[in-house]
């Protein structure tokens, strides 16, 4: 408090009298705490960025953006500093702007703009309109009423118009992914789209980035390079555990001797006293970049819980991060949280606009090897869990969120539920933190102690594959046929199952894979699928690779089920005994079919080989985008 007061001098005068604050304007006066950034008067364009900016010296904490005047807009992101709105028509928009400090101190103002009207054809730019320096982002430009097919026949160029500098990457795309600039103050960072279609038309629109100087980090951060935390607020402002969730779970000011204890931040079952938490309970823990993110959340766990597995499973965390930045999904027992990638949960194009389309930052590792191994999850012989190309700017439901989202949930919670399984939740030492207080004799130790791995050459590839290991040269000659015989005699479901290293005296993922496929299926129907092809070669999809082996459905293997009755009973008692007998045996897909032709079993059962339609084939390639972004050690910390 010294420092944020400016403490700490010799300076031996009568104190000044209060600071006056003058009222909030564009410009920074003497006592001011923000700005505003506004656009031009009469600003013609599809998209509009307001801001509100930190004087230097400052640093804002909460902001409530509302609309008090002019057509009604989509405030998006209307507890950030800054929005992005797309008026319809020319008019007056007026907004009011609540905000405090990092001092507690609470503050108002007014903001307003007119927009012009909007041509013909405009161009609109969408993304999540603030960052943090050094973190990374996209940005997307639309035009309206341009074809999806047409769009691959314009040219388009990104450039900087003022603001600090940028490397934009590839600039000559309809998206572009940066790392936003470093910089010491709230600054603005004016981009500019501009695009020539095939008919020879000519559009382009400018972009305000408000570039954020991010909280001071601590010495040794918890969340440091390659795993940068990101702007989240607490969903339920006024929520039970609002402050220890905005001090406890990300942060840049968090270090390991700063983490909080479960007597400060307890696990959620320690309030339900490990009955099932009612879905208010559960959003009392939830931190988001956007409100939506909290809404479908809360809207997943009313309609798709109705066996109540993942409000149970959710028992064992501390709070539930959900972030439109954070990418990959993880658990870490660091902090008690889980932490998903909002790209997950998304229902609406306007939703999605707001998520990063930066990539998962994980290594595509094991390039050098002769196969590849692919998994998806089917549901009537359909692929299931991809996401709709972002072009066609489709909407989806609840249920169809399950098949992703539900296998995200399962997988992380199981980890959860391996760490703080449910039989110590009420004996938990409060002095503790999360990771201290993990026993003795967890499921994933169990595995490993009574029915562990077979196959020490797939343990030492997973170190290859997940955690960038040299391969050897023999490795390197293995062929699809000696990893089906070394695979497909374990008592595995998934090669990420080996995602194992050296310095880890128990493997995690497996416990997570066994789990999440069983539950797909028993609860969902879900059925997946795993095999084993040649390596890429260049220009390859994977719905064209040849499947060498491969099985539908692996978990009901008879010597899998053990080991998945021994995770649920450790992880999720509640279930009734003999859950497991409920497991289908494997189906054993076609060898000499590809991956993609092996999609539809039923048809092959009739002699009929089916081909992949345009959508089956862009919903593959989605999913491919997320194989190939688990090439890195799990976060399952």
């Amino acid at each position: 408090m010294l420092a944020a007061c400016g403490g700490g001098g010799g300076d031996a005068s009568p104190p000044s009298g209060p600071t006056t604050v003058p009222p909030l304007g564009t410009q920074c006066l003497s006592g001011s705490v923000a700005r505003l950034a506004l656009p031009a008067a009469a600003t013609a364009g599809r998209n509009q960025e307001l801001a509100l900016l930190a004087c230097p010296g400052s640093r804002l904490d909460s902001v409530q953006w509302r609309q008090t005047d002019g057509p009604a807009l989509a405030l998006g992101s209307a507890r950030s500093q800054a929005l992005s709105v797309a008026p319809a028509a020319a008019g007056r928009h007026a907004f009011s702007v609540d905000f405090s400090d990092a001092k507690g101190a609470s503050y108002s103002g007014t903001a307003e703009f007119t927009a012009a009207a909007a041509g013909t054809a405009a161009m609109l730019i969408r993304g999540e309109p603030s960052v943090w320096a050094g973190g990374q982002t996209s940005l997307r430009a639309w035009v309206d009423g341009l074809a999806v097919a047409d769009y691959p026949q314009a040219h388009v160029r990104w450039s900087r118009v003022e603001g600090p500098d940028v490397n934009l990457g590839d600039a000559t795309q309809w998206r572009v992914i940066f790392t936003a600039p470093a910089v010491s103050e709230d600054s603005l960072l004016r981009l500019r789209a501009e695009a020539t279609l095939a008919d020879g038309r000519s559009l382009s629109q400018d972009f305000n980035l408000l570039v954020q100087a991010s909280p001071p980090a601590a010495a040794s951060p918890l969340f440091g390079t390659g795993n940068l935390s990101s702007r989240v607020y607490p969903y339920l402002a006024g929520g039970a555990h609002a402050a220890e969730l905005r001090d406890c779970i990300y942060t840049p000011t968090l270090s390991n001797d700063k983490l909080c204890t479960l007597g400060r931040l307890p696990i959620l079952g320690t309030e339900t006293r490990g009955e099932l938490p009612t879905v208010e309970q559960v959003m009392a823990r939830v931190l988001v970049s956007n409100d939506w993110m909290g809404q479908r959340f809360e809207a997943f766990l009313r309609e798709q819980d109705g066996n109540g597995d993942f409000r149970r499973l959710l028992n064992a965390t501390t709070a539930i991060v959900i972030g439109g930045r954070v990418r990959p999904s993880f658990y870490w027992s660091a902090t008690g949280a889980i932490y998903l990638d909002a790209d997950y949960l998304w229902q609406t194009p306007a939703e999605r606009d707001t998520v990063s389309e930066a990539p998962d930052p994980r290594s595509d590792y094991g390039n050098d090897l002769a196969y590849t191994m692919l998994w998806r999850y089917v549901q009537g012989n359909k692929s299931a869990g991809g996401r709709p190309p972002v072009l066609e700017r489709t909407s989806r439901d609840s249920a169809a969120l399950l098949p992703a989202l539900g296998r995200l949930l399962y997988h992380e919670l199981i980890h959860a539920n391996d760490f703080l399984p449910p039989r110590v939740q009420l004996l938990l030492n409060t002095g503790l933190r999360v990771y201290e207080a993990v026993p003795a004799n967890t499921a994933s130790e169990q595995l490993r102690s009574q029915l562990p791995f077979y196959s020490q050459e797939m343990v030492d590839l997973g170190r290859v594959q997940f955690f960038g290991a040299a391969s050897t040269a023999v490795q390197r000659a293995y062929q699809p046929a000696d990893i089906t015989r070394f695979f497909s005699g374990d008592r595995v479901t998934d090669e990420y199952s080996y995602s194992w290293s050296s310095s880890q005296s128990t493997p995690r993922e497996d416990a997570a894979m066994l789990a999440e496929e069983a539950l797909m299926q028993l609860r969902h129907g879900v059925l997946r699928d795993v095999a084993i092809t040649p390596q890429f070669k260049s220009g390859e999809t994977s719905a064209d690779l040849v499947v060498s082996w491969g099985q539908r459905g692996r978990v009901g293997d008879a010597a899998i089920k053990p080991r998945v009755a021994l995770v649920l009973a450790q992880t999720m008692p509640w279930l009734p005994a003999g859950f497991t007998n409920g497991l289908a045996a494997p189906a054993q897909l076609r060898a000499g079919l590809t991956w993609g032709q092996n999609l539809d079993q039923s048809g092959l059962a009739m002699g009929v080989v089916r081909p992949l339609s345009a959508t089956e084939r862009a919903l593959e390639a989605d999913l491919d985008s997320q194989r190939r972004g688990s090439r890195k050690a799990a976060l399952a910390r």
